[in-house]
């Protein structure tokens, strides 16, 4: 019977370890996504913040509108999971780093660091 309890237990423990590899490798395919819609033949520039209080899509979606509201800023799309918001700006365009971190503050949010993307990401 112990041993039945200690499979059993082994199978839960790699389900669950599962379960949270398929959501860290799908957050990451949705940030990849979003950096490959870009058409690249313009020069748009992409910048990412760390962003914290969000823990729910709602919190994503508010902070996606109050970003989108920059003028310069072509996307905005934010990750409650991820901690972050990844903002892509139109070609030539003049978004200072305190215009951004204001706009998340708007949103009852607390800005973050910027964090640098590499190259193959932009």
């Amino acid at each position: 019977m112990k041993k039945i309890k200690n499979n059993l237990l082994l199978i839960a423990v790699i389900f669950l370890l599962s379960l949270a590899s398929n959501s860290v490798f799908a957050a990451g395919a949705e940030h990849q996504a979003f950096v490959s819609e870009k058409d690249t033949t313009s020069q748009e520039k992409v910048v990412c913040y760390e962003v914290f209080g969000m823990d729910c899509p709602g919190c994503q979606s508010a902070l996606e509108k109050q970003v989108k509201k920059i003028d310069g800023v072509a996307n905005a799309k934010a990750s409650f999971k991820e901690k972050q918001v990844i903002i892509e700006l139109k070609p030539g365009a003049e978004v200072t780093e305190k215009e951004i971190e204001e706009r998340i503050k708007k949103a009852n949010f607390t800005p973050g660091k910027k964090i640098e993307l590499s190259k193959n990401e932009e």
